[in-house]
């Protein structure tokens, strides 16, 4: 290999590294800001199982507008309805311990559809069984995707995704899964490149997975989309 060569190799090395230092700078940004966003999120979602009385077929938004004119609360920005409904929601009790109670008897597909598997890991409350495989259609998918804010539809809304569609892998880990996953914040803060490069493929694939999350479908490369397929597989047999 002459010179010319291997400085092109070490020039591209560089730009990857750069690369997967800014992706995990992003995603550790982000991690910070999740516990927080997931208590207003599941303020918001115990506010609805109390009194919004939501139903499958009808539009979530619907129910979030019952439960805000229940408890008297006018704000349209929802993170802002949120904060003031937790001390209502919470009765100053330890919130874990109100929302655990709130979300025992609270419909399946109204807990997978607002992701709060999710929210359960991250505000450390207990969750029932959430894992039973639902229809999902493809809209659905989209809107709960907004999450910390709440989905404004119906969960079967659009085509139904089928159960080995990578979309299943987003909708498992995060809307379906209640135990522990890996925790990026501590994988991404070593700085020691043989640790990185030796990751188990399993959290990275989980990474991407979580990396993809705000990318459209439509935008992933085969290499992405393969990967997903994979990923899908092994948590559909697990």
């Amino acid at each position: 290999m002459d010179q010319r060569s291997r400085h092109r190799i070490g020039k591209a090395e560089e730009l990857l590294s750069a690369a997967l230092k800014e992706r995990d700078a992003r995603l550790k940004q982000s991690v910070k800001m999740w516990p927080s966003q997931a208590l207003r999120h599941s303020t918001a979602v115990a506010a609805i199982v109390l009194s919004g009385q939501p139903r499958v077929d009808e539009p979530l938004n619907r129910s979030w507008a019952r439960a805000l004119l229940h408890y008297g609360i006018d704000a349209s920005n929802e993170q802002i309805a949120a904060q003031r409904l937790y001390p209502i929601i919470d009765r100053g009790e330890k919130g874990s311990v109100r929302f655990t109670e709130i979300f025992r008897m609270a419909p399946v597909w109204l807990l997978q559809f607002t992701g709060m598997a999710m929210d359960a890991r991250l505000v450390k409350f207990d969750l029932p069984d959430v894992s039973t495989a639902l229809r999902w259609g493809s809209a659905g998918y989209e809107d709960a995707r907004r999450w910390p804010s709440l989905p404004l539809g119906t969960m079967m809304a659009g085509d139904p995704i089928p159960d080995l569609d990578p979309r299943r892998v987003w909708i498992t880990l995060f809307c379906m899964r209640t135990e522990p996953i890996p925790d990026f914040a501590d994988i991404l803060s070593r700085e020691d490149e043989e640790i990185r490069s030796h990751r188990d493929p399993l959290v990275e694939d989980i990474s991407l997975a979580l990396d993809l999350d705000r990318k459209p479908e439509k935008e992933w490369s085969r290499y992405e989309k393969r990967r997903m397929r994979k990923l899908a597989e092994w948590l559909s047999r697990s």
